[in-house]
């Protein structure tokens, strides 16, 4: 089978992390990968084009107008859709401009859904999420987890070098991260001891005064990041959208203790390997810190679980579904 594979120049991290990996483990499987770029030239005698890259608000190239080729979207979420205006911190004119946006997306989906075989999600509360707002039919849509490396998130390795106990948060960030709560809930914590809060969040560009957080703002190889998950005695990760939540799976696979949203995709992908909580309460997320702090056992329990949960997830298994979908298109094609 030959897939020709959209590549951008510039995304996210984590959505060229998912390209590359599946890219990878389907060049294994005996996939040739042929790659293009917007700028063509267009990709010819390809089985199928995969779009792996569309997320939020983004507007569907217009060069798939002149596609022939059967063609399958990744489509990561629709979060400028779903969330309200004061949970993505916009000024009035921004949110008029994401209106706009959002208006010229959905125009564009009109004649793109027309020309997709199956769109892929990453969570079945993306599946859900991706057919309400571009009234895509649900049987078009095929929910395939990530996969997590395992190589460098485990359990058996370096932890970062800190002598007391800490809790732990880790985002790029954005305001649906919903850092403002965290270090409130940390704030509100009763022990006058109580455990540092490590945040590495780069792009949270706010001072923070409460005594026993300590900010890092610069990026950390995921080398690196797995240090900090396997020394810590938390991680804490409330946020108030993900359509899956990659940071929640790598904390787990280090055997990482997690707290982390009862809503979206967070509570799908710990299933019950973390402590769930309400992500706009400030007071449920300090009531979960300071249970996992004081309960070493509940700490134990929650290690156990997540390993174990985490092993169900892996690059290799994400591509074969991926490459099942293909192949089921080409067949009813």
């Amino acid at each position: 089978m030959k897939i020709a594979v959209l590549t951008r120049p510039e995304i996210p991290f984590s959505l060229e992390t998912y390209r590359e990996s599946i890219r990878k483990e389907l060049s294994i499987l005996g996939v040739e990968i042929i790659p293009f770029t917007k700028s063509g030239p267009d990709p010819e005698n390809c089985d199928i084009i995969w779009e792996p890259g569309l997320a939020g608000n983004h507007t569907p190239p217009d060069l798939y107008k002149n596609f022939r080729t059967t063609i399958v979207a990744t489509v990561h979420g629709a979060a400028l859709f779903t969330l309200k205006r004061n949970e993505m911190d916009l000024s009035f004119l921004q949110a008029i401009r994401c209106k706009f946006k959002n208006r010229k997306t959905l125009s564009a989906w009109k004649w793109f859904k027309g020309k997709i075989s199956a769109v892929i999600t990453v969570s079945e509360f993306a599946a859900r999420e991706v057919s309400h707002v571009f009234a895509l039919p649900r049987g078009k849509i095929h929910p395939i987890y990530h996969g997590v490396d395992h190589e460098t998130f485990h359990q058996d390795g370096d932890i970062a070098k800190v002598s007391e106990p800490y809790f732990l948060h880790v985002s790029q960030y954005s305001p649906k991260k919903n850092v403002d709560r965290i270090i409130h809930a940390y704030e509100n914590l009763s022990n006058n001891r109580k455990p540092e809060l490590i945040m590495i969040a780069p792009g949270y560009t706010k001072t923070i005064r409460v005594n026993g957080i300590r900010h890092i703002r610069e990026k950390y190889s995921p080398y690196e990041l797995a240090k900090w998950y396997r020394g810590s005695i938390g991680f804490v990760f409330p946020s108030l959208h993900e359509t899956f939540g990659m940071p929640v799976l790598e904390a787990l696979a280090c055997g990482c203790p997690v707290i982390t949203s009862n809503a979206t995709a967070c509570a799908e992908i710990a299933n019950d390997a973390a402590l769930l909580v309400n992500p706009r309460s400030e007071h449920d997320i300090t009531c979960a810190m300071q249970r996992l702090g004081e309960d070493a056992s509940l700490r134990d329990a929650l290690r156990k679980k997540g390993l174990a949960r985490a092993q169900n997830f892996s690059w290799q298994k994400s591509a074969r579904e991926h490459l099942d979908v293909f192949e089921k298109v080409l067949k009813s094609r």
